[in-house]
């Protein structure tokens, strides 16, 4: 009787360890006929802002819960993130920080600051 019991117990265990590995997998939607600069434009544009970081022009297109951002001549697509404060999107090596009119940018080890230039809504 214990043996039935401790097989028992074991195979529910191994159930709830595959339905719970299938519940937090991810779901693969077929891109192959999108890029990320595709999938940034579908979404309806929220607003833009430009940023003056070390006499260098920064700009992002905020796009729901992304943000594309353009730093010395290349596009980033980063994602929003938990901040403990302001707005926080990272991604492709690089995360924007966002507090009011101030902002910094950081790409490897390197922090750069900056300052809001210009909002478009």
């Amino acid at each position: 009787m214990v043996n039935i019991h401790k097989t028992f117990v074991h195979r529910v265990l191994i159930d709830l360890s595959v339905f719970g590995l299938a519940a937090c997998s991810s779901v693969h939607k077929d891109t192959t006929h999108l890029n990320e600069s595709d999938e940034m434009e579908d979404i309806s544009q929220t607003n833009s802002a430009e940023y003056l970081c070390n006499n260098t022009l920064l700009t992002v297109l905020f796009h729901a819960e992304n943000a594309q951002v353009n730093w010395k001549d290349k596009n980033y697509h980063l994602t929003h993130a938990i901040s403990a404060s302001g707005a926080f999107y990272l991604g492709e090596g690089l995360s924007f920080w966002i507090h009011g009119d101030e902002a910094e940018i950081e790409q490897g080890v390197v922090k750069t600051q900056c300052h809001l230039v210009r909002v478009d809504s």
